[in-house]
């Protein structure tokens, strides 16, 4: 019985292909074959089109949401700058505030307004001025007492810097080496420093330390200027010369502190 079953079912199904199989050859079969596709395309019409509505929603959200981690970044990229900018402040008051520790000197910290670099000298200007006791010709240093410059304007709530790389600046120095010689460090136009007047039998190697000798009137001795980074050595000179690498880089300077007196 069970066997007789599956044979007409068999053979039910094999007459019905064969019987779609002629309708399609004879092309009958598109008269039943669209009507049916249009029915069911009108059909599934509102499922595709809410389908369509949550995929456009899926599409814009991720778009949004693409822009705001894209925004996010960037704050997040700023922020950390803003923390590294701090922290560099932070460490270079730190610093100036041990270097006073240990020394007897009366001092004022300022911040940095603005810097003027042209061929008629290289100067910043402080946030401090006679109203809190600054003269001209008090030394300016940064970290751990090193010389930047001194001061040769003042006003009532702000200050001129000449750096020690303006073509105007002259300091009294003494280089650590052997002989302790004395030179004078002046500036070139901005673009670096040079020690002159060193005498020529003295020996002065790069390496070498530059501090300030005290014989400039207004610095004390022993604050740091730089290291010696090459020497100009001419037989028949009376003085040798050196090219000296400043012990800060003047270009970038946010926070100093003025020595006002000892």
């Amino acid at each position: 019985m069970v066997k007789k079953t599956k044979t007409a079912t068999f053979v039910t199904i094999f007459v019905v292909v064969i019987f779609v199989l002629g309708l399609r050859y004879l092309h009958w079969i598109n008269f039943i074959e669209k009507p049916v596709v249009a029915i069911v395309d009108w059909s599934l019409k509102p499922i595709n089109n809410v389908k369509s509505f949550f995929i456009k929603r899926e599409k814009n959200f991720t778009i949004d949401e693409l822009n705001t981690i894209e925004d996010s970044k960037k704050e997040n990229e700023v922020l950390k700058t803003q923390v590294q900018l701090l922290s560099e402040d932070n460490e270079e008051l730190k610093k100036q505030l041990n270097f006073f520790v240990n020394k007897n000197f009366q001092h004022i910290g300022a911040k940095v307004l603005s810097r003027t670099v042209n061929p008629l000298g290289t100067t910043i200007v402080i946030d401090k001025g006679s109203k809190e006791n600054i003269m001209i010709d008090n030394p300016v240093v940064v970290n751990e007492g090193i010389l930047i410059g001194k001061i040769i304007k003042v006003e009532e709530n702000r200050s001129v810097v000449r750096l020690i790389n303006d073509n105007s600046s002259a300091i009294g120095a003494t280089v650590l080496n052997i002989d302790r010689s004395i030179g004078l460090v002046e500036g070139g136009y901005g673009l670096g420093v040079r020690m002159n007047y060193i005498p020529q039998n003295e020996i002065v190697t790069p390496g070498d330390t530059v501090i300030t000798s005290g014989l400039t009137e207004g610095l004390p001795k022993g604050l740091v200027i730089g290291k010696i980074e090459l020497v100009d050595k001419q037989p028949h000179e009376p003085f040798q010369q050196a090219v000296i690498t400043p012990a800060t880089d003047l270009t970038y300077i946010n926070f100093v502190s003025i020595i006002i007196g000892s």
